[in-house]
């Protein structure tokens, strides 16, 4: 994917409320962005970062809950060694 400074920009129009600009003027500043559009450019990547996170969440979820019980019990083995493990190097 292309840095975002380098990506061609697009012209987008929105129209809010006072309150909503302001409350954006306000944020742009103390985030220290030069630019409203620098702002919202970091907006969009903190959203699609959520995103992408909630996603492999999601998936992780689903993958735990239909492991079959052996399939759990290995996992849990697993997660034992590894405890084992991480304690020897804490010693």
């Amino acid at each position: 994917m292309a840095h975002a400074s380098h990506a061609k920009k697009e012209r987008l129009t929105v129209s809010l409320s006072h309150d909503a600009i302001e409350y954006l003027e306000s944020a742009r500043a103390q985030a220290q962005a030069p630019s409203m559009s620098a702002y919202f450019e970091t907006i969009v990547r903190d959203l699609q970062a959520k995103a992408q996170m909630a996603l492999i969440e999601a998936n992780t979820v689903a993958y735990y809950d239909n492991l079959s019980a052996g399939e759990v019990e290995e996992q849990a083995d697993w997660g034992r060694v590894g405890a084992a493990s991480l304690s020897r190097h804490d010693d």
